[in-house]
């Protein structure tokens, strides 16, 4: 069901253009725009949500992960003040 609506604002420029580009599909303006939109939408989500990688830059990758990583500075320096705490019985 649909039950939201969105507005956009274009030039007739613009809109003679859409009109053209759907009628050469065969659909309306509004199915040509929301067709591209949607189409637009998910690929960019799903660009967001994985990584694509070549092997050597996946090989690299684990590589990285792989290797120590020396704790901040700043950690260290608290580590280093923080009070001893005794275990009570």
């Amino acid at each position: 069901m649909k039950d939201r609506r969105r507005e956009v604002r274009l030039s007739s420029r613009e809109d003679d253009l859409i009109v053209e580009a759907a009628g050469l599909v065969g659909v309306s303006a509004s199915e040509f725009l929301l067709d591209r939109a949607i189409a637009d939408a998910r690929a960019t989500v799903e660009g967001h949500h994985a990584i694509s990688l070549t092997a050597d830059d996946h090989a690299r990758f684990i590589a990285a992960l792989d290797r120590p990583c020396p704790p901040p500075q700043d950690l260290v320096d608290q580590i280093r003040k923080a009070r001893v705490l005794k275990q009570v019985d």
